[in-house]
């Protein structure tokens, strides 16, 4: 059991790297300026883009600790 949850967990974090990944590959696409929106404020657009990345890493952190326990 005990190793059934460390792989699960080393296969979670390799899955949250590559969602990671293809974040910053989509960047413009996700965290551009919307088309709909233009009075959308660029801070408004770094608050965005900063929540998802601390949320991103926060999460990586936590099944790094786990794994690593």
């Amino acid at each position: 059991m005990f190793y059934l949850l460390k792989a699960s967990l080393a296969l979670f974090i390799l899955g949250w790297s590559f969602f990671g990944l293809w974040l910053v590959v989509k960047y413009a696409v996700l965290f551009g300026p919307h088309q709909d929106d233009p009075a959308e404020s660029v801070g408004a657009r770094s608050f965005g883009v900063t929540h998802i990345c601390l949320v991103w890493f926060g999460v990586f952190a936590l099944a790094g600790y786990f794994l690593f326990r």
